[in-house]
């Protein structure tokens, strides 16, 4: 077991997930009537199963090159064909053992942080966050899935998790999460990570705690972020780590710091703090204050919710608010390996233990 597994991708990228704008999603317009909502809805890009694909050009191409590692490098457990092709027999085994659970008091979303620089393609989700609505036990429950994870793409094979989206969009990383994964997901929310920048802004920035070595990382990503959009970064660098509040450039670099703490999955539990801060902001606005974010955020967002569902999730929206909110990522700890397959590190859990803790959580 390696608790501080890293990997050792060449480009160190991470996204923060918009939980702030499914949250939006559902209280947009709680107290309006029909026609602002109508519009909140129909400004935001709601895109088919059946429309997911067709803008982009990639589909099918192995999007995971990049994060080869050379074998001296590498930090998994070496296997040898043989090995691996009982280890995926082993998971094929479970996978057709094991029922896909669907309950009609729990809500399953995906939220998804996209990393793509433009929109030729689909991009790979390297930030995933199962959030599930149980309204019998009153519990939003935030379960971090972690890119590296070794999983049957359905029509494409064994590959990273994170490879799922970039080979089908939305469509197949929900068919990839509820196959591999047992629970039944048929809804995601996804933003990029420009997106995401402007929505933290239109917030307000949130409140964040850094450490000196935290403030040493997010300064190399507010760099780069700053050279995309053109901007002068010194106006945004940190100087030394404390609480402040964080812009929108500043809050995605610290959600996208990988190698200070404990590797990815500290990371992942940073990105859920960053959702956390961003639903406590939502919370205390106005109505009118909530209708100008709304008006302003939702065309960033890319989902396939439909207006009956949105509406539905909208007579749920005050009591919402009181859930009890659980948080925790997958693999779980102790209950998972690192192997080295097709020249990468990648995560293997325990399924059976997995599956059985998920549900748990969930249901």
């Amino acid at each position: 077991m390696r608790k501080n597994y890293e990997n050792h991708s060449s480009k160190k990228k991470a996204l923060l997930i918009a939980l702030a704008v499914i949250v939006v999603l559902i209280l947009g317009a709680v107290g309006a009537v029909y026609g602002v909502t109508h519009g909140f809805y129909r400004s935001s890009n709601y895109t088919s199963d059946e429309d997911a694909m067709k803008d982009f050009t990639n589909v099918g191409e192995d999007t995971t090159a990049e994060d080869e590692v050379n074998p001296e490098d590498a930090t998994g457990e070496v296997l040898s064909d043989e090995e691996q092709q009982e280890l995926d027999a082993k998971l094929a085994e479970f996978a057709d053992s094991e029922p896909v659970t669907n309950d009609g008091n729990v809500y399953n979303v995906l939220l998804v942080g996209v990393d793509r620089r433009d929109k030729s393609w689909a991009g790979n989700s390297d930030s995933m966050i199962l959030m599930s609505l149980n309204y019998e036990k009153k519990q939003i429950s935030m379960i971090s899935l972690m890119r590296d994870t070794y999983v049957n793409i359905p029509g494409i094979g064994m590959r990273k998790l994170n490879a799922a989206h970039a080979n089908g969009a939305g469509p197949l990383l929900l068919e990839t999460v509820t196959q591999n994964y047992k629970v039944q997901v048929d809804r995601y929310v996804s933003v990029d990570f420009n997106s995401m920048i402007d929505i933290i802004d239109k917030l307000g920035g949130v409140e964040l705690t850094l450490s000196d070595d935290e403030v040493r990382v997010a300064n190399n990503y507010i760099t780069e972020m700053c050279n995309l959009r053109k901007l002068d970064p010194n106006s945004y660098y940190f100087i030394k780590g404390g609480t402040k509040t964080c812009s929108g450039i500043q809050a995605v670099a610290y959600a996208r710091i990988r190698y200070v703490g404990n590797a990815d999955y500290q990371r992942t539990e940073r990105q859920r703090t960053v959702l956390t801060k961003m639903m406590e902001k939502i919370k205390d606005m106005s109505l009118p204050e909530l209708y100008s974010f709304a008006e302003d955020v939702l065309p960033l967002v890319t989902h396939n919710i439909p207006e009956d569902e949105m509406w539905s999730l909208l007579a749920k929206s005050p009591s919402l608010l009181q859930y009890k909110l659980v948080k925790d990522r997958i693999p779980y700890d102790n209950m998972y390996k690192v192997i080295y397959v097709k020249k990468q590190d990648m995560l293997v859990p325990d399924w059976e233990q997995t599956i059985a803790k998920l549900k748990e959580t969930l249901y």
